[in-house]
């Protein structure tokens, strides 16, 4: 079967990057699909070559696959991180690490007498750091999810500004909201370090 070596990759991932597709994951996406539609052609036994291929299958693409191709990749991104996300819930490390935070959170806030109403902001507030992790690690590269991300912690916001009639400590509701907001928090850590290795990784191949 064709394979298409390293510099071919690499000559799609420049074209779509001269094509105006500056999201990093939506790119290696769409690389991934047009590398297949390729090496699908080759193995069908068209011997013309990668370059020629190449530019038959952007003339014939092209204009669905750049100028609308964001929307159907964009959702592919949010599905499998959304997937990825709900599978980290039920993972050893996020029930030992919400344990963990619920402890450390409810005694951090009995120690400075933090109030209820402020704590419940507190793993929100961690959130946001997260959400600076990417930056960290590649700079000035842009990531699709990370605008996603940006919706789950207006929802987690929302969420606790509705509550807060509601949070008073020492209550059940309390130490349930903070439970979840706990949880999610450790979540959203676990599938951003797994992202960040997951893209790395990708970088490192092409």
């Amino acid at each position: 079967m064709s394979k298409l070596n390293k510099e071919d990759i690499q000559f799609i991932d420049t074209y779509l990057s001269n094509s105006d597709i500056h999201y990093e994951d939506i790119r290696i996406e769409m690389i991934d699909h047009v590398a297949s539609e390729i090496e699908s052609r080759m193995n069908l036994g068209d011997d013309r070559g990668f370059y020629i291929i190449f530019k038959e299958y952007m003339i014939e693409n092209k204009s669905s696959l750049v100028k609308e191709g964001n929307k159907p990749f964009n959702s592919k991104i949010f599905k499998s991180v959304s997937k990825q996300f709900l599978r980290n819930l039920y993972s050893w490390q996020v029930i030992f690490g919400s344990v963990l935070c619920f402890w450390l959170f409810n005694n951090l806030y009995k120690y400075f007498h933090i109030e209820s109403f402020a704590s419940t902001f507190f793993p929100t507030f961690l959130m946001v750091l997260v959400g600076f992790i990417p930056i960290m690690v590649f700079g000035k590269k842009k990531f699709s999810f990370i605008g996603n991300f940006v919706v789950l912690i207006s929802i987690f916001f929302s969420f606790n500004y509705y509550f807060i009639p509601f949070l008073e400590e020492p209550s059940w509701f309390y130490y349930i909201n903070l439970s979840i907001m706990t949880v999610f928090f450790v979540c959203s850590l676990k599938t951003m370090i797994s992202l960040v290795i997951y893209y790395k990784k990708r970088f490192q191949l092409a």
